[in-house]
């Protein structure tokens, strides 16, 4: 059975995000991803909410340096920083009536709550809001973090990377004004409704 708690991470940087479109490399169906690095001092207080409810759900504390939900970011020399990078991911999933897509991407919000929907590039500072779902697939216990809504605090994009080689051409193709897409379901399919199990047991 599974269960889904929420949980507010700390403010972090982005790290390889895939926000406006998933991550297909290894998933057919997409994975949004919301990874974070934050300087340990900040995170502490979100890790001991982790571990609390890993000893109730799992029975013991996750491993300090790396586990389903975070890991302590060391250097090229393989020395460790002062970061935590918290894990935070979402498959998209085919249902298994209609097989058709379920897209879980994230909801974005900017820094006054306004709903956007932005290219997300790392280096951009977040907040990420969570679902925790515990889940117990085959005898197997275990834990991750879903993101279900992003707040841009500050953006690293496309337009932010350096400055317009290109002069404006009159009468040229205009954008049409971007469609809202900040309404997503981010509620949790259970185990029982039959939607990717396989899901259930990956860690990110």
């Amino acid at each position: 059975m599974a269960a889904t708690h929420r949980i507010t991470l700390p403010v972090g940087t982005a790290r390889y995000p895939a926000l406006h479109r998933p991550d297909t490399k290894f998933q057919p169906d997409g994975v949004y991803k919301a990874n974070i690095a934050v300087p340990r001092k900040e995170a502490e207080a979100t890790i001991q909410k982790l571990q609390a409810l890993a000893k109730e759900y799992l029975g013991k504390a996750l491993p300090k340096s790396d586990n389903g939900l975070w890991k302590l970011e060391v250097d090229d020399n393989g020395d460790e920083t002062d970061f935590v990078m918290f894990k935070a991911a979402v498959k998209n999933f085919r249902d298994k009536n209609t097989g058709e897509l379920v897209d879980r991407r994230p909801k974005q919000v900017d820094a006054n709550l306004n709903p956007c929907n932005e290219v997300v590039y790392g280096g951009s500072e977040l907040r990420v809001a969570c679902n925790v779902r515990t889940w117990e697939y085959n005898g197997k216990k275990g834990m991750s973090l879903q993101p279900y809504t992003v707040q841009i605090l500050k953006l690293v994009g496309p337009d932010s990377l350096g400055d317009n080689p290109f002069d404006v051409v009159e009468g040229g193709f205009v954008a049409p004004d971007v469609p809202d897409m900040t309404s997503y379901d981010t509620s949790v399919p259970s185990a029982e409704d039959g939607s990717d199990l396989d899901s259930l047991v990956d860690d990110f």
